[in-house]
């Protein structure tokens, strides 16, 4: 016996189509989107990190740019923090890079996690409440992710090591690697970490207790008793009037 053969549903964004001009198809996608949280967050918290993203670069590059030529001797000193074995984690002491570049890199880092921060503690997870908490704790996080996001820099190092006669072109393809590497990690791991930590709805579970214990502790309303009257009783005054006769 053949088994029937299910029938394809249909996109929930097939409507889009059917939508007038771009505000109205981007207004329907995200009425679609509200049935679907997680992949709403996901989108919104993509659309600010990019956003975001492309603000940090353009600092990290114009800033250096700026300092260097302000103050081209103490901006173009060799600068390393971090050292490990031979090297530094935060490696500026290469030719063309120095302590502007460092500075470009510090300020555009904190300028586009405070800008990510805001973003979507507002508008990706609508979390209003413990805004101290949530800064410090995201502090915390971005710290982690930048030094994450520099050690996993190191394979473009790597990489020329173990190949020193690669061409320009072998060269671009190793630094794109380590950034694309670099950038996937750091962006799984800041959702994650924003959706289950820093921006947690803490209070709905707080909340839903609250709410349990009030319906628990509030008054139960008596009703009064229905008083029952007694029968009436009835007498038999045929009976009496013949006797009388």
């Amino acid at each position: 016996m053949a088994k029937a053969k299910k029938e394809k549903q249909p996109s929930p964004f097939a409507g889009i189509k059917e939508q007038k001009g771009l505000k109205a198809k981007v207004k329907f996608f995200f009425e679609v989107l509200e049935k679907y949280p997680t992949v709403k967050q996901a989108v919104l918290f993509t659309l600010f990190s990019m956003i975001c993203g492309i603000t940090q670069l353009i600092i990290t590059l114009v800033l250096p740019i700026i300092l260097k030529a302000a103050s081209p001797d103490t901006m173009n000193e060799p600068f390393g923090f971090w050292q490990m074995g031979d090297g530094y984690l935060f490696d500026f002491t290469d030719a063309g890079t120095g302590l502007g570049s460092f500075l470009g890199f510090l300020i555009g880092s904190i300028w586009g996690q405070t800008l990510t921060f805001l973003l979507n503690r507002k508008k990706t997870f609508n979390v209003p409440d413990h805004v101290a908490f949530r800064a410090i704790a995201y502090t915390i996080m971005a710290i982690l992710i930048i030094i994450m996001q520099t050690a996993i820099g190191k394979v473009e190092g790597a990489l020329k090591a173990n190949d020193p006669n690669a061409s320009d072109f072998v060269n671009v393809i190793y630094n794109l690697i380590a950034q694309i590497v670099a950038g996937l990690a750091a962006f799984v791991t800041s959702f994650l970490g924003n959706k289950f930590i820093v921006m947690r709805k803490w209070k709905a579970k707080g909340d839903a207790a609250t709410k349990a214990s009030a319906e628990e502790t509030a008054p139960v309303e008596v009703t009064a008793p229905v008083e029952v009257t007694a029968p009436v009783e009835v007498t038999e005054t045929k009976a009496d009037e013949s006797e009388d006769r």
